[in-house]
């Protein structure tokens, strides 16, 4: 609950989560009946073919609509990303918090270091991992939450800038990510209509992406202190499973902890070294790839596709071992009742789950995300704008896009062949181009309820809220809008200024050409 604030009763995020998909079936129905439809240009293959596609709404106010929603709640969960994700990391989480390995590392962490710089840490940590969406919000969302509590702050400060830089962090980093792999490809193949000869390096955004990294941080960590941390108040939550050690009994529960992470990680390091055989080493890569990013990233790299696993059979492990050498964990069944009671305290988050897989999963069928997206890149394509106007229109209109359509990889497959002429004619390079879609297309994600781990946020703050009956959509987006805001001006300043000063935004590669 936020404190000396007179809450205004809103409805609940399961509620809205419901009207905003009887909202969409309706202008599904509309839409149709209007024949609204787009055609567009989209990359079909990486190797750079492309096809003209017509695409119609798709009403759900027909007899098939209702076929869809009646059969389909099943599949819908099913299909939805995060749902196993979240599941594998709360038990894992669970075993971790409730040892008392995560209280206590982060009590240590808020008696020794700095509130402001332990924040920015946090804030930078949100956007390295965003390396995998799934492992940022599923572990250091609640990990956010612990930090704040260790530091005598309401949680939902942690949960919220844990989501802030996470979304906002989408995709970039202080070194290449999979993003970088996947939309490089398309990027090429684009500009190839144009110079059958171009080529675009994995790194290509690697320079700005570091200092934007480093930037956003520690802005959103300026406002989080100045703002934020004064705007909910202090810590409000009990924690009924505490247990109070003696300091020399938890300093060694920590050390026999960080051991086991050492042993843990040293194996999963030989499994990432490229290897050409078929024994242990390079076991989680796909040796199939010519280059090591290749072999990371590819969709059959065991590494990327199992990161969420991985990171939280470590941190199991951590909590595991912590309890056995603190006393916590004295049999088997400790552990089960650890991860038992952290998932009766977090099932809220799978109702919302539920309900918001359902508005994702209907506006997918509908077209509607992908009708706006090819009718704004249309409408960029046929523009004669130029330089910073063209640069501004680039961004807000990937903005607008991802909001009805959060995939990353697919937008720009829609976007890149249709603006990537006037990009070029503007004497503007397709990577300056690449970089300024992944602006637009990482801001909104805090924001559109059709981001899938929009969900797993608004449930934490569910979890979190002294008051469950304070809990609102309402009270959700005003702990993220400073973010959005603050983040969306960084991103432009930073455009701009790169775009006008010509500064490299990769080794040898600029915004013009």
């Amino acid at each position: 609950m936020i404190k000396n604030s007179k809450i205004k009763r809103s409805f609940h995020p399961v509620m809205f989560f419901i009207y905003l998909s009887i909202l969409v079936i309706i202008i599904s129905g509309i839409a149709d009946a209007l024949n609204l439809q787009v055609t567009y240009d989209r990359l079909t293959t990486i190797s750079g073919e492309v096809s003209t596609t017509t695409v119609a709404v798709n009403s759900l106010l027909s007899l098939d609509g209702l076929k869809f929603l009646l059969t389909s709640a099943y599949s819908n969960l099913n299909e939805f990303i995060p749902l196993g994700m979240f599941l594998i990391a709360t038990i894992a989480f669970g075993i971790a918090l409730n040892s008392g390995f995560i209280k206590v590392l982060c009590r240590n962490l808020t008696s020794k270091v700095p509130k402001f710089v332990l924040v920015f840490l946090y804030a930078l940590f949100c956007v390295l991992f965003s390396i995998d969406s799934n492992l940022g919000y599923v572990i250091l969302l609640p990990i956010g939450a612990v930090l704040f509590m260790a530091m005598n702050r309401n949680p939902i400060g942690g949960l919220a800038l844990g989501f802030a830089m996470t979304s906002a962090g989408h995709g970039i980093g202080l070194f290449a990510t999979s993003l970088d792999y996947n939309l490089q490809s398309y990027t090429e193949a684009s500009a190839r209509l144009l110079d059958s000869e171009y080529t675009v390096s994995y790194g290509s955004n690697l320079i700005f992406m570091i200092i934007i990294s480093i930037i956003i941080s520690a802005v959103c960590t300026l406002i989080c202190e100045k703002l934020l941390v004064r705007m909910f108040g202090r810590n409000q939550i009990e924690d009924d499973n505490e247990t109070m050690l003696d300091e020399k009994t938890e300093k060694k529960g920590i050390i026999g902890a960080l051991i086991a992470t050492i042993v843990i990680i040293i194996p999963i390091i030989i499994m990432l070294i490229p290897s050409s055989g078929d024994g242990f080493v390079g076991l989680l890569l796909d040796k199939s790839q010519s280059n090591y990013m290749q072999m990371i990233y590819s969709s059959d790299s065991l590494f990327i596709a199992n990161i969420v696993p991985i990171i939280s059979l470590i941190v199991g492990v951590q909590g595991f071992v912590y309890g056995v050498i603190a006393g916590t964990i004295r049999k088997i069944r400790d552990m089960v009742n650890f991860s038992t009671d952290y998932l009766k305290k977090v099932g809220g988050v799978f109702v919302i789950i539920f309900f918001a897989s359902q508005l994702v999963a209907i506006v997918r069928e509908t077209n509607l995300g992908t009708i706006i997206t090819a009718s704004l890149s249309n409408v960029i394509a046929a523009s004669n704008f130029s330089f910073i106007p063209l640069v501004l229109i680039i961004f807000v209109f990937t903005m607008i896009s991802n909001v009805f359509y959060t995939g990353s990889v697919a937008k720009w497959s829609i976007m890149a062949p249709n603006i990537m002429n006037v990009v070029i004619k503007a004497n503007i390079t397709p990577e300056f181009a690449q970089l300024i879609f992944r602006a637009g297309d990482s801001i909104t994600n805090m924001i559109t309820p059709l981001f899938v781990y929009f969900a797993i946020f608004v449930g934490f703050i569910e979890v979190y809220t002294k008051n469950k009956n304070d809990i609102s959509i309402k009270e959700c987006y005003r702990a993220v809008i400073p973010y959005f805001l603050t983040v969306m001006l960084v991103w432009i300043a930073m455009i701009i200024c790169w775009y006008v000063i010509g500064l490299p935004i990769g080794v040898g590669i600029y915004p013009t050409v």
